[in-house]
């Protein structure tokens, strides 16, 4: 008797046990992903003002959020800058970006390069488009190079994007120019 107990016992810790939910729940993630309502590959954007072209973008990948009024440039952006008679001006080139749609302000991130067409270089990580002042300005380290292989460096920079009319914070660096001191 006690032998069929112990068997019955253990029958029914086996029912038990095979009765358990085993169902894996969906795990709840508290992030959604967020998809663009368009999206493209190189692309080619034409940037006019009054009629006039002012710029032109190409990147690789372009996506564009219209809840969020932004637009993700990827994939290596170039934007060349044109003076309102359309001569060109300048180039910059950056590894990526971002445009408020609203402003139409722009910042350019990753390896970013302005080369005017007069020879000045400029190098900085991070530089932002201010569509209503039409200046460029990084609020971070820059490196500006002329073609007289003056290298200057300061902590901030604001400028036209044709490189002509610059400020810099905290300037420093070389300068092959020759000051008169008498």
């Amino acid at each position: 008797m006690k032998m069929l107990s112990v068997w019955l016992l253990g029958i029914f810790i086996l029912f038990i046990a095979a009765c358990g939910n085993n169902e894996s729940k969906p795990s709840q993630s508290t992030e959604t992903k967020i998809y663009p309502d368009q999206e493209s590959w190189n692309t080619t954007v034409l940037i006019t003002k009054d009629g006039k072209t002012v710029g032109v973008l190409r990147a690789g990948h372009v996506q564009k959020f219209s809840r969020e009024n932004l637009t993700l440039l990827e994939d290596s952006i170039q934007v060349d800058f044109y003076d309102g008679q359309g001569n060109h001006k300048s180039v910059l080139t950056a590894q990526g970006g971002r445009i408020n749609d609203i402003t139409q302000d722009m910042e350019a991130y990753g390896n970013v390069v302005v080369v005017s067409d007069s020879g000045i270089t400029l190098y900085t990580d991070t530089l932002k488009w201010d569509n209503k002042a039409e200046k460029i300005y990084s609020e971070i380290p820059i490196m500006l190079t002329t073609e007289e292989n003056d290298t200057l460096y300061g902590d901030s920079f604001k400028s036209s994007p044709d490189l002509m009319n610059y400020e810099i914070v905290n300037p420093h660096g070389r300068s092959s120019k020759k000051i008169n001191l008498e």
